[in-house]
C-alpha cells in the first residue's frame, strides 16, 4: 500500500474538517469565505504538506486588513514587562483575521507630560493603542482628544480614567485585592498582626482598587489581622528591598506581606539575606523564573501570575475589534482575565 501520495484537495478537506468545496472556494477565491474559515484550510494545508500551502497562506494575508499597533509600558527592569511584549508580539503575528504589527515604547520618565508626548507620537504612527499609565488629568485629556480623532485607546493592566469609562484589558483589580485578603486569612499562622503593603504608586488606579479591595476583605472576614500603610515602591526591587527589611524591623507583629505591583524581587532578595525566615505569609505578583526559585525554596507563599500571554491574546482581539466598532460598549470592551494562583505545589 502506498502512504506517500501526493495530498488533495479532499486531503486538505478531512484535515480541516470542511468540504472539499469550501476549501476550493479558499484555493481559488471562487466565493468569499470568513477568515476563520481560511485560517483553518491553510493550517490544514500546512499539516499535510499540500504543495500549494504556501500560495495559500499568501492569499490570505493579501486579503487582511493591516494595522500596527502601538503599546506603551512600564520602563522598569521587571522580567514581566519583557514577557509580556513578547507575548504581545507573538500574539500578533498569529492573528488569524488581520495583518499586524506593534511598535512599543516605553516609560522611563513619570512625569505626566512626558508620558503624554509619548502617547501622542504613538498616535500619530499607528491605529490603535494600548497604554500602561497612571491616571492624570493631562493624561487623560490627551487620551480624549486621541479618541476623538479616531485612534481607539486600551488601557492595560490599569484603568487610567476614574470612572472606568474605557476600553481595558487586565486583571479584575479589586476582586485581586480580595482575593489577596482571603489567601492571607488563610495562610498567616495567626489572625492578629500587622500586614505590609508595597505598590507602585497610589495614582494607579489598578494597584489602589487592589489595596481597596485588601483593605475591605481584611476589614470584613479577619479584622485581627491589619494593614499597614501602603508604601510606594515606585515598582522597583531595591526600593522594595529597603521597605521589606524596614518592615521586618519595625513591626515586629509583621505577619503578612503583599506586593500589588511591581517590584516584588526586591522581597525575594531581603528574605533570602535574614539567617531565619521570619512566620509571615508573603504574597507576590508574576510568575518568573525567579519568584518560582523563591517558591520552591520557601522564602515566598504565593504567586499571583496575570497570565501575561492571555492577556495578550484579549489586547490583540480587542484591538482588531476597536478598528470597526462604532461606540464603547462595556460589555465587550473591558476584559478581565482571571489570575492564577501559583505555589510550591502547582508550579
Amino acid at each position: 500500500m502506498n502512504n506517500n501520495k501526493r495530498p488533495t484537495i479532499a486531503t486538505v478537506a478531512a484535515q480541516a474538517g470542511l468540504s472539499v468545496a469550501t476549501v476550493d472556494r479558499v484555493l481559488n477565491a471562487r466565493a468569499p469565505v470568513t477568515p476563520e474559515t481560511a485560517e483553518q484550510v491553510f493550517q490544514a494545508a500546512e499539516a499535510v504538506g499540500y504543495f500549494a500551502a504556501r500560495l495559500i497562506g499568501q492569499r490570505i494575508r493579501e486579503r487582511r486588513p493591516t494595522y500596527r499597533f502601538g503599546v506603551l509600558l512600564l520602563g522598569t527592569a521587571q522580567a514581566f514587562y519583557a514577557n509580556l511584549a513578547e507575548a504581545i508580539t507573538d500574539a500578533a503575528q498569529h492573528h488569524a483575521t488581520a495583518n499586524l504589527t506593534c511598535q512599543f515604547d516605553y516609560v522611563f520618565d513619570r512625569s505626566p507630560s512626558a508620558i503624554v508626548a509619548q502617547i501622542e507620537r504613538l498616535a500619530v504612527q499607528c491605529d490603535a493603542l494600548a497604554v500602561v499609565s497612571f491616571a492624570h488629568p493631562l493624561i487623560n485629556a490627551a487620551l480624549k482628544q486621541i479618541r476623538e480623532a479616531g485612534v481607539p485607546v486600551v488601557a492595560l493592566l490599569s484603568d487610567i480614567h476614574e470612572q472606568a469609562a474605557e476600553p481595558y484589558v487586565g486583571q479584575n483589580n479589586p476582586v485581586v485585592g480580595r482575593t489577596m485578603g482571603w489567601l492571607l486569612a488563610r495562610l498567616c499562622g495567626t489572625r492578629k498582626g500587622s500586614v505590609g503593603i508595597v505598590l507602585g504608586g497610589h495614582r494607579f488606579l489598578g494597584h489602589q482598587a487592589r489595596v481597596e479591595g485588601l483593605h475591605r476583605y481584611l476589614a470584613e472576614h479577619a479584622p485581627g489581622l491589619k494593614p499597614l500603610e501602603p508604601l510606594i515602591n515606585l515598582d522597583n526591587s531595591d526600593i522594595t528591598e529597603e521597605a521589606t527589611l524596614d518592615l521586618l524591623t519595625r513591626h515586629r507583629d509583621l505577619r503578612g506581606l503583599c506586593v500589588v505591583g511591581g517590584g516584588g524581587d526586591g522581597v525575594i532578595s531581603a528574605l533570602a539575606q535574614l539567617p531565619k525566615r521570619p512566620a509571615l505569609c508573603c504574597i507576590l505578583q508574576e510568575s518568573t523564573a525567579l519568584s518560582r526559585q523563591a517558591l520552591s525554596q520557601g522564602l515566598i507563599d504565593v504567586v499571583m501570575d496575570s497570565q501575561p500571554h492571555q492577556i495578550a491574546t484579549a489586547l490583540v482581539q480587542l484591538l482588531v475589534a476597536l478598528q470597526t466598532a462604532e461606540a464603547f460598549d462595556p460589555a465587550r470592551h473591558r476584559v478581565h482575565i482571571t489570575p492564577q494562583i501559583v505555589t510550591s505545589e502547582n508550579m
